[in-house]
Formats: structure tokens, C-alpha cells, sequence
């Protein structure tokens, strides 16, 4: 079996850093009960950078190993992920973190696997080993990441993304299931789905983006543009035209269009679906109404459209997202 190594670092998440290494002993316990005098399992060193504890973002002391050192070749490496401080702040976590953004490089070198997910997917992503290749992270973060990694194929509706010696995930969970898909590679599936069970992994949650929230995007400098939001946010049942908005700001449809996309990143029409969605999504989980009178009152006239929209946008049907998420 190969060893796994745990990177610990200042900030990171102490589940995170530990959650992998308690799944890598239970697999360790079924695979000893399975297969009675077979040798062999997992075995894991916790790292820091210099050897010396870390802090974790809730305040935990976490004594480690040793400092970081060559990997033995094929092992496994898990970067935990960190807590989020902000845009500049964040940018300047990373930067920070130059020797350990070496190290991950001269590991995957080794023929070492790397697993990451939601802000350690960042990490990874620094290395510039995921260019050209499919990743994701938190799907709250996907818009930095895409902005900050344009060469990366990210797909943030995904929870987990196995680019065999690449893995990347998203929130809190994820790192189980890069654990239980590694557990599968090494001691087969009846094992890992022995851990799944024991430990209580949904292996089915494979999506996130039932949890996505659309988001409004105004986090920019264009007075028009947000006017235009604020108006299609505020008349989500009024039919979209182009040049009706266009003429009610005083502007060209092929004007409003560009300033809506540079500052956006997306187009008028684009940007209004996805509020109808989230307005529909909150009608769903707090109130009884039906899903006809949801679809009129966001402005839709044709139900299947509608739910073949909400099904392409949140991986669920309306009647199933109800069921997920209705309070």
C-alpha cells in the first residue's frame, strides 16, 4: 500500500487535516478483516513545513512528524483545506506558501498522488499541474478560481474530480471521498464500501450543484449595468426583451449587451435565468405553493422548459429539490 502523507500548515481545517488519516485506519481494520493474515495497509506521516505544530483555523494545536521531505515514489499526498480570508488576504496566504507549492510539484514528479479540495484546490492549482487538465473546488469559490486559473478546465457542479494522480474536490466532505476513491484504487471496492458504511460517506452525493447559489454579481464599477440588475431583479415576471431594456436605460441593445458582459460576465437574459432560479429554489424550500404558480410568478409560461432550466442549473427536478431542501 502506498504511504500517505498529510500536509499541515497554518489556518488549515482541522477535519480536513484529520478526516483522511481516521478513513485510512478504518480501511485499514476492514482490509486486515477481510482478508485474515494478508500484510500490508495504509500508512501516513503528518508534515509541516519546518516540523514544528501548527494552528489550525479553529485555534487547535496540532502536533506533527517531522518537516517536509522527499516522498517515497507513489505515495500519497493530502493538502487540506484552509480557512478563507478574503480575496488579497487569500493571495497572499498563497504566496506565502511558495515551499510548499515546490514541494507538491516535486512529489507529482515522484509519481506521488496529490489530493486537494475546496481552498487547497487553490494550492494545487499554484503548482500549475492542473493546467489543461479538469478540476474543482467549493462551488462558492469558482469564479475566483476560474478568473485566477484560466487554463484549468474547472467544472464546480462536480464534488469530487479524479484526474488519476490528480484529485480535487469541493467543501467539507470531499476529502473522505478522495480517501474512500483511493481505497477502492489500492484495496478494491468491497473495502471501500465497507468504510463508506461504517463512517457514514454518502458516496452518492456526487454533485454540488443542488447547493450552488447563482450568483447576482455585482461586484463591479458600471452604474448602468447595475441599474439594469436591480431592474431585472425587482420584474422577474415581466417578459425579457433586449430592446425594451435597452430603450428604458436610453442605450443601444449592442451597448447595453457589451456593458453587460464586461462587467458581468455574462448577458442580460443569461443573468435573469439564473435569478429566476434561485427566486424559484427559495420558493421551494419555504412555501407550499405549486410548482405551477412558482412558474408563473417568476415569470415563465411554459412548465417544461422551466424544468428542463432548473433540472440543466441545479442537477435536481423541482419536486426533488423540494424534497432536499424544503424547510
Amino acid at each position: 500500500m502506498p504511504k500517505v502523507y498529510v500536509l499541515a500548515y497554518e489556518g488549515c481545517y482541522a477535519g480536513s487535516l484529520a478526516n483522511p488519516q481516521d478513513l485510512y485506519l478504518v480501511a485499514n481494520s476492514h482490509w486486515r478483516e477481510q482478508y485474515q493474515g494478508r500484510e500490508g495497509g495504509f500508512t501516513w506521516q503528518v508534515l509541516s513545513e519546518d516540523g514544528l505544530p501548527v494552528k489550525t483555523a479553529s485555534g487547535l494545536r496540532v502536533a506533527v512528524d517531522g518537516a517536509l521531505l522527499e516522498a517515497e515514489a507513489g505515495s500519497i499526498v493530502v493538502v487540506p483545506a484552509m480557512n478563507y480570508p478574503g480575496g488579497r488576504m487569500f493571495s497572499q496566504k498563497l504566496a506565502a506558501m511558495s515551499n510548499i507549492i515546490e514541494w507538491l510539484a516535486r512529489q507529482y514528479a515522484n509519481d506521488c498522488i496529490v489530493c486537494a479540495h475546496c481552498t487547497s484546490s487553490f494550492v494545487l492549482a499554484e503548482t500549475g499541474l492542473l493546467n489543461g487538465r479538469s478540476a474543482t473546488t467549493s462551488w462558492w469559490l469558482a469564479e475566483q478560481f476560474r478568473q485566477r486559473y484560466p487554463d484549468i478546465r474547472l467544472d464546480a457542479s462536480k464534488l469530487l474530480v479524479d484526474e488519476s494522480r490528480l484529485i480535487t474536490g469541493g467543501a467539507n466532505g470531499a476529502e473522505m471521498l478522495a480517501a474512500l476513491v483511493l481505497v477502492e484504487r489500492f484495496m478494491g471496492k468491497a473495502v471501500a464500501s465497507l468504510c463508506a458504511k461504517t463512517l457514514l460517506v454518502d458516496t452518492n452525493l456526487t454533485q454540488q450543484a443542488p447547493y450552488l447559489i447563482l450568483p447576482r454579481q455585482h461586484d463591479h464599477s458600471d452604474p448602468l449595468v447595475r441599474s439594469v440588475q436591480d431592474c431585472l431583479e425587482k420584474n422577474l415576471s415581466k417578459p425579457f426583451s433586449l430592446d425594451a431594456l435597452a430603450g428604458q436605460f436610453h442605450v443601444s441593445s449592442r451597448t447595453l449587451m457589451r456593458r453587460f458582459k464586461e462587467a458581468v460576465g455574462d448577458t442580460p437574459n443569461s443573468y435573469l435565468q439564473n435569478v429566476r432560479i434561485e427566486a424559484a429554489k427559495k420558493l421551494l424550500e419555504g412555501t407550499g405553493l405549486s410548482t405551477e404558480l412558482i412558474v408563473q410568478r417568476i415569470g415563465y409560461t411554459d412548465i417544461s422548459s422551466f424544468n428542463r432550466l432548473f433540472q440543466r442549473k441545479t442537477g435536481l427536478t423541482p419536486r426533488s429539490y423540494r424534497q432536499k431542501f424544503s424547510h
